[in-house]
């Protein structure tokens, strides 16, 4: 069976009080069972059809989950062995993502919200961005280190004017949130006339988990991710937030080689950890890889009602 870390297991057997409540997106009460994984239960939204994590462990819990360990020595399929080596990887697939949002919006104030080490915006630095962040884990010390502006460790008590950012970025983070709307809400009242949110988050609607059901390995996560965003919920998730969804597609999702075969070796079972053997004696763990069928990309802007109420 699937469990979280032990220390995650006995927060949760020792009462801690979950988080009850309706639909993240949409607010619907009713909900349908998809499947058990780390002692938790992920749901399906019968209204709008996004799938979350019911109930939701408390903050107290979920603040456990990325502690020091999350990004070196994880255990299981919860965290990084190894967050600094996939740094290469993430800088090459953070350029793909600017070379996108560069052709929409000039270049100015960015806020990466989770933003961990600082890696993204050591990335915009150097292309002319001005980086801010915020981050409340182990993480943002590093990212501090490496002279990146913190003025928060939410988007909720960022210290940013309204209406003087032209990015707000979310790499692979509103999966982990409570109240995905609430965050783009925010994010929304933070943008100038012309700014953008942009996301990635994994993709429940791919082929690949379309076809692996209540088996997709997207599921393993759960806890440490509590949404897990279709192209039609994700959608629903702008709106509901007030933003107009400009862009979404596919998008690759950028590791080394031995991060992906670990992985495999904890989905795969038996042929996972051979390939993870192979890899380990070949020396070809630092290879960097773009894995196709993982995440989706996301760019939106306020609606035109909202943007006239901040000109306003």
């Amino acid at each position: 069976m699937d469990r979280l870390p032990q220390v995650q297991t006995r927060a949760l057997g020792s009462g801690v009080a979950l988080t009850l409540g309706g639909c993240p997106v949409c607010g619907c009460e009713r909900r349908l069972r998809v499947t058990e994984r780390n002692d938790l239960s992920v749901v399906r939204c019968p209204q709008c059809g996004q799938r979350y994590v019911w109930p939701v462990p408390s903050p107290e819990m979920l603040a456990r989950i990325y502690d020091r360990s999350y990004y070196q020595g994880a255990e299981g399929s919860l965290g990084f062995k190894d967050y600094a080596g996939l740094a290469p990887a993430r800088h090459r697939m953070f350029g793909r993502h600017l070379d996108r949002i560069e052709r929409l919006v000039p270049r100015g104030r960015v806020l990466d919200v989770g933003c961990a080490t600082g890696d993204f915006l050591a990335v915009a630095r150097t292309r002319g961005w001005e980086a801010l962040g915020v981050d409340p884990s182990p993480a943002r010390e590093q990212a501090l280190a490496a002279g990146i502006p913190l003025v928060g460790q939410t988007i909720h008590d960022a210290e940013v004017e309204p209406g003087s950012v032209e990015l707000v970025t979310f790499w692979d983070v509103l999966e982990h949130v409570q109240n995905p709307v609430a965050d783009l809400r925010r994010a929304r009242e933070l943008l100038s006339r012309q700014g953008i949110v942009a996301i990635t988050v994994p993709d429940s609607g791919s082929a690949v988990a379309r076809l692996s059901g209540d088996r997709w390995f997207g599921y393993k996560t759960a806890g440490e991710h509590l949404q897990f965003f279709s192209a039609a919920t994700l959608q629903k998730t702008f709106g509901a937030a007030g933003l107009e969804l400009m862009v979404r597609r596919p998008v690759a999702w950028s590791c080394t080689l031995g991060f992906l075969v670990d992985r495999a070796g904890l989905y795969l079972g038996p042929p996972g950890r051979a390939l993870n053997r192979l890899a380990s004696r070949t020396g070809l763990g630092g290879l960097i890889v773009d894995v196709p069928q993982v995440n989706q990309f996301a760019i939106g802007r306020g609606t035109e009602r909202w943007a006239s109420s901040v000109a306003a």
